[in-house]
């Protein structure tokens, strides 16, 4: 469903890349499917390195799974920690491949608006719509912040780290007290018998 569109995206974007094209070449012929619920993109890798939708039916080399808020924080706020949550079934050499490729390539809007509106039109466009993007980056950024402070200072409905860390040290307490009183039981078993 989304493989057309998905690959003719790719493609674009690998226009000018030529390292993107040689680095996938030598999987060609065999396919991923990146699975984000409920979206599912199925990809093949053509000979010539440059990809195309894999027909339904195909069985994939590689299925990486990737959460929808993970996507999302790696694509829209730049966490590369969101890389950790992503899952990879098979061929993880074909999936590092592809992956890289796709986190690699940089659309070049400004040459693609520039055909439409003319250079310096496209310029500001570009410009303003990638202030945008960063002010919607700084504006999540600080919600976040903002959250987190208020649900661990103001409604603790999440623990702050110095109480996490008090809580771990009478755990750990605990632990030791109880240790200590199983072996003064065993003793006094032991001398009582």
């Amino acid at each position: 469903m989304l493989s057309k569109p998905a690959a003719a995206a790719i493609n674009h974007a690998m226009r000018d890349a030529d390292w993107a094209r040689v680095r996938l070449r030598p999987f060609a012929g065999r396919s991923v499917r990146y699975e984000v619920p409920p979206l599912t993109v199925m990809l093949r890798v053509e000979a010539d390195g440059w990809v195309a939708p894999a027909p339904p039916e195909t069985e994939p080399a590689a299925i990486v799974h990737v959460s929808g808020p993970a996507l999302l924080r790696f694509a829209w706020l730049g966490d590369t920690t969101a890389r950790q949550e992503v899952q990879i079934d098979g061929d993880g050499a074909l999936a590092a491949a592809v992956t890289g490729v796709l986190a690699g390539l940089r659309w070049d809007v400004e040459e693609d608006l520039s055909a439409l509106v003319g250079d310096i039109a496209a310029r500001r466009v570009a410009r303003g719509g990638a202030a945008l993007l960063a002010w919607q980056s700084q504006v999540a950024s600080r919600l976040a912040r903002a959250l987190a402070e208020y649900w661990t200072e103001e409604e603790p409905l999440i623990a702050s780290r110095a109480a996490l860390s008090g809580f771990a040290g009478e755990v750990d307490a605990l632990r030791d007290d109880t240790e200590r009183l199983s072996q003064r039981i065993d003793r006094l078993s032991r001398a009582g018998s």
